[in-house]
């Protein structure tokens, strides 16, 4: 260590480390309690079966009055020519709107299952990031890398680090060219910079 600044942050290094390493404990220490996950995935599992059933179309049985009581008058109408296979003075005994057809493609359910399925997927995998799974974080590999990193930080602390040679010497930096397509979308005139038309002596640049 050459001075007291490189063992000051040497110090919050270290320091930061361990708090992140506390931090990690915690997560591994503290779970998700695991009434909250039953509760979520029995939410998700009964929306969707309730939406099995509440979102499909009716297809009643028609029935007439005969004296004082209804009658079967006739099966379920067909989908596929729903205003055919209605039995003129006919009627549903449910209160349901037989006048229009109702059935449809469910595109919004359909929307839901697959975002709150797959919400609830991804927030089973969450539960344990540091397990073994496939689409868990590499903490074997986390753990080698940071120790092998800091292996080579420590050997090669003090060595005396060799200046490599400006590219482009005391000239300065070449300017980017244009092909035909990218000139069209060139600005008429370039920004003026406040560096723009400053001339240095040869004191000054050496």
């Amino acid at each position: 260590i050459a001075n007291d600044w490189f063992t000051h942050v040497l110090i919050k290094e270290v320091d930061n480390m361990a708090n992140m390493n506390g931090m990690l404990i915690c997560y591994g220490w503290i779970n998700i309690p695991l009434v909250y996950t039953q509760v979520v995935t029995l939410a998700v599992y009964t929306y969707f079966i309730s939406c099995l059933f509440g979102r499909q179309y009716l297809l009643p049985t028609q029935y007439k009055v005969e004296g004082n009581s209804y009658v079967p008058a006739g099966d379920f109408p067909v989908t596929s020519s729903w205003t055919d296979t209605k039995i003129a003075g006919a009627m549903n005994i449910i209160g349901y709107d037989e006048n229009m057809a109702d059935f449809y493609v469910p595109v919004f359910t359909i929307l839901q299952y697959l975002f709150y399925m797959g919400w609830l997927k991804v927030a089973e995998t969450l539960l344990n990031p540091f397990g073994e799974d496939d689409d868990d974080f590499d903490t074997y590999y986390l753990i080698d890398r940071n120790l092998q990193v800091s292996y080579i930080m420590s050997d090669e602390a003090g060595l005396p680090i060799e200046p490599e040679n400006d590219p482009f010497g005391f000239s300065n930096a070449p300017e980017l060219k244009h092909t035909t397509l990218s000139a069209k979308f060139m600005d008429d005139e370039k920004p003026h910079m406040p560096t723009d038309g400053l001339n240095l002596t040869d004191e000054q640049t050496n």
